[in-house]
């Protein structure tokens, strides 16, 4: 059906790549939309700093993003960009043109592309979870992981601050699912922005009852999410809360929320 496709869009996107050329987009322009996506997600929660009537839905509202903390995090991220990302996207480049990556493929059906969307999210949080769990432990934890903990209560940019190593270990699960699901630079770019905005909205601090994702099963959130740099235990998963679940890795979480729902509910009937 004419309505599901996405034929509508490919002269643009062709003309797109004709002009800027395919090299330069399937490694230093996916380098430019990741930067465009990641810090285009990051400034609408930063703005949420300055507007007093969306201070309700922060959560942990008694903690103050700091000017000199969100410079030193923008630094660390912009450098492990530079020097660590875009290296890994020039170093894959020949890895990715060999499996068939396109930037002049057919565009998706939107069927075909959400279905992609979803399976990318399945596999990327199966393996986030599992990775993550492990850099909860011992040696890895101490060296690498902590510093991704600097920060107890996250801010959007947050998302990405991490040791060099565990950028590229569990950049790995990023790309896993776009390389099985499709060939096409337009499909592996919708899911690097999705992906992105999803990441810095789970670390952005805000918890806005209107969001959307709330209406996806077992959507965790930045509210699920929160709870990890918190206590730093448990709630393991990038996106969903299923495996936390099965688990028993988001019991803490749960029985917490419990307890203040209860308070709250009391406090209300008094």
């Amino acid at each position: 059906m004419e309505s599901l496709s996405l034929k509508f869009i490919e002269p643009y996107w062709f003309k797109f790549v004709d002009y800027y050329g395919e090299d330069f987009l399937i490694t230093y322009g996916t380098f430019i939309a990741h930067e465009v996506f990641y810090f285009g997600s990051f400034i609408p929660f930063f703005l949420c700093d300055f507007m007093p009537f969306l201070q309700k839905y922060k959560i942990q509202p008694n903690k103050t993003n700091e000017w000199k903390t969100q410079l030193n995090c923008i630094f660390k991220v912009l450098m492990t960009h530079i020097f660590v990302q875009l290296p890994m996207m020039y170093f894959f480049d020949p890895a990715i043109k060999a499996i068939g990556l396109s930037a002049r493929a057919p565009l998706p059906s939107i069927p075909y592309l959400i279905f992609t969307l979803v399976c990318c999210f399945l596999i990327e949080d199966f393996y986030f979870y599992w990775v993550h769990r492990a850099l909860h432990h011992g040696f890895w934890y101490k060296h690498i992981h902590k510093i991704h903990h600097d920060h107890a209560a996250p801010f959007g940019m947050t998302a990405e601050y991490a040791h060099p190593l565990e950028t590229v270990i569990l950049g790995v699960g990023t790309v896993i699912g776009p390389f099985i699901f499709s060939r096409d630079l337009f499909t592996l770019w919708v899911w690097l922005g999705t992906r992105l905005f999803q990441t810095v909205e789970c670390h952005s601090g805000y918890d806005f009852p209107w969001n959307p994702t709330k209406l996806i099963p077992f959507w965790g959130g930045s509210h699920f999410h929160d709870f990890h740099h918190e206590t730093f235990v448990g709630n393991y998963s990038s996106t969903f809360t299923y495996l936390d679940k099965i688990f028993g890795t988001s019991d803490k979480y749960y029985s917490r929320k419990q307890i203040r729902e209860a308070k709250l509910a009391a406090g209300k009937s008094e």
